[in-house]
């Protein structure tokens, strides 16, 4: 294994990871900004984060290998290898926002069969399984089983994001979060994700070979433009039913988004980063360009972290009354994030980019290659 400047950097970001979550297990939740009023903070934005782009991505790669979309074909492979090392960094960092990976264990002694949360383990075991064994066959050629457990696979990613869905959705205590349209909504992100995630790859794994990525870079700006026009549409249909209905909770959670607290996160980090700016750098490029489209698709990605952090924070903002006298002011719920918090996210970077960086040696041990040849063909370049 060949180790470079960006081995060692994920390395640090997987070492200050470490750094935070000793920090979360040795304080508990005192180490994190999470409080009684506002009981899920970043950590699990940060989840819904990475297991959103692992499905994104194996959707998008269902579109080669189960739709035959030959645009796809060429980073298939790096598609489902990065959707597995997406889901081992959310799995990470939902273990520590536990606050103690022990607590795991009551999980399992006194389950709940009603909860959606109970239902996220058993589903996104099964996802992971398929995915696993989905790349498998991928990296061995195994052209009659591909297609099958393509579909196998889609579709237990997307009864697991629709578990995620119903776990906000079913929340009738917090009427931003309430609503049928939750599981939707997480799909429909997801796939922006995976999107801007792909856009990435594709650069990624075309620069030596420019000719051939043109048509996956082409495909992907179809998709990332087409997306982006589903969000826009997505966002003003929630903005104009959530300021036209009123309804008491997610309307003060609305404006805690459009004129509140998280006005610069909603407006700047989330709207901009994720739609306007990777819009304009898209549509304005004179000719196709895999560099202009992958950071694009870094843009995206950034944005769509707050898109998930606002949404989970604006849910927990708007204090719980049974009955709110309308003359009385909102005031909002204070919400903070840690360093631990910070360091655990960079942490999660960290694992999928170094899982990255050694993906050749994955392969080569995925089709029993010999150590000799291991040793010989180790060296693995980003």
């Amino acid at each position: 294994m060949k180790i470079n400047k960006w081995t060692i950097l994920s390395a640090a970001f997987i070492l200050f990871g470490l750094a935070g979550a000793a920090n979360i297990f040795i304080h508990g939740e005192h180490a994190m900004g999470t409080t009684n009023k506002i009981p899920w903070g970043i950590l699990i934005a940060s989840y819904e984060y990475f297991v959103g782009i692992s499905t994104g991505l194996l959707l998008v790669a269902a579109l080669g290998y189960v739709f035959h979309v030959k645009a796809i074909i060429p980073i298939g492979k790096s598609l489902l290898m990065f959707a597995i090392f997406s889901l081992i960094s959310g799995f990470a960092i939902l273990l520590v926002e536990l606050g103690n990976p022990l607590n795991f264990i009551h999980y399992f002694l006194t389950p709940n069969f009603t909860s959606p949360i109970w239902w996220m383990a058993p589903l996104y075991g099964i996802y992971l399984m398929l995915l696993v064994t989905l790349t498998v066959f991928v990296v061995r050629g195994n052209e009659s089983l591909i297609r099958p457990f393509a579909i196998m696979t889609a579709v237990s990613a997307v009864v697991a994001l629709i578990c995620i869905g119903f776990l906000f959705g079913f929340i009738i205590a917090r009427p931003y979060w309430n609503g049928p349209i939750s599981p939707l909504y997480f799909i429909l992100t997801s796939v922006f994700s995976g999107i801007g995630m792909a856009s990435v790859i594709a650069y990624l794994d075309g620069r030596q070979k420019t000719s051939e990525n043109l048509g996956t870079v082409k495909f992907l700006r179809t998709l990332s433009l087409s997306m982006m026009g589903v969000m826009v549409v997505i966002y003003i249909g929630k903005t104009f039913v959530g300021l036209y209905g009123q309804m008491p909770g997610k309307y003060e959670s609305l404006l805690a988004m459009l004129k509140g607290p998280l006005s610069f996160n909603y407006w700047v980090l989330e709207i901009s980063l994720a739609i306007v700016i990777p819009f304009v750098l898209i549509i304005s490029a004179q000719k196709l360009s895999a560099i202009k489209l992958g950071l694009a698709g870094l843009l995206s990605l950034t944005g769509i972290f707050f898109m998930r952090f606002n949404m989970v924070i604006a849910g927990q903002i708007t204090p719980l009354k049974v009955i709110k006298n309308p003359a009385e002011e909102t005031v909002f719920n204070l919400f903070s994030v840690t360093w631990s918090e910070w360091a655990l996210i960079i942490g999660g970077i960290g694992i999928m980019a170094i899982l990255y960086l050694q993906r050749e040696l994955l392969e080569r041990f995925i089709k029993h290659k010999p150590a000799t040849e291991l040793k010989k063909h180790g060296d693995v370049t980003l």
